[in-house]
């Protein structure tokens, strides 16, 4: 008699080469994608908070606390701690009038030259592309402007080509 033996199949194995295949297609198509991509980013701070206690000297100036309200027809460039308006700035060709802005925050700077920081309180309304108009207004100086010379609070002569570089946004709630 003679016996048989049984053979074992041998266990199915799948195929992973299609799946290889796509992967790999698609983190060609990634990478590929990748350097057509260009990210902007604006920096700004959040608003800072500062508590004043009895044994802290007072400063003998009354700090600026540049804030610019835009509103839909018009910049108001406020200052002081109250939020007195110094100037308004309105619409030119259907924009806002930067120039006009920039002349105000030039005056502004030469009277205050340490100070690096303004508050940007835009309202719904206004576009985003205005108010990165705006911002890059804030930070420096027309090209055709002279440098800043003027001396700081230490009375040590400074000369900048920067106005206020450091932008804060405020919500309201």
């Amino acid at each position: 008699m003679k016996r048989r033996i049984k053979k074992k199949a041998a266990p199915c194995k799948p195929n992973v080469i299609p799946i290889l295949d796509a992967v790999f297609i698609f983190i060609f198509f990634l990478l590929m994608s990748a350097q057509f991509l260009e990210i902007y980013e604006i920096g700004s701070d959040a608003p800072a908070v500062k508590t004043v206690s009895e044994d802290q000297p007072k400063d003998k100036k009354p700090p600026l606390n540049l804030t610019l309200e835009v509103k839909k027809q018009q910049i108001l460039v406020k200052t002081g701690l109250d939020g007195n308006i110094h100037k308004t700035v309105g619409i030119k060709d259907g924009n806002y009038d930067l120039e006009q802005l920039a002349q105000v925050l030039v005056t502004l700077k030469k009277g205050h030259v340490s100070e690096t920081s303004v508050i940007i309180r835009p309202d719904s309304a206004v576009e985003y592309k205005k108010i990165v108009y705006i911002m890059d207004t804030c930070r420096e100086l027309p090209k055709q402007t002279p440098s800043i010379i003027a001396k700081n609070d230490k009375g040590v002569t400074v000369e900048t080509r920067t106005l206020f570089e450091q932008i804060i946004f405020e919500t309201i709630m």
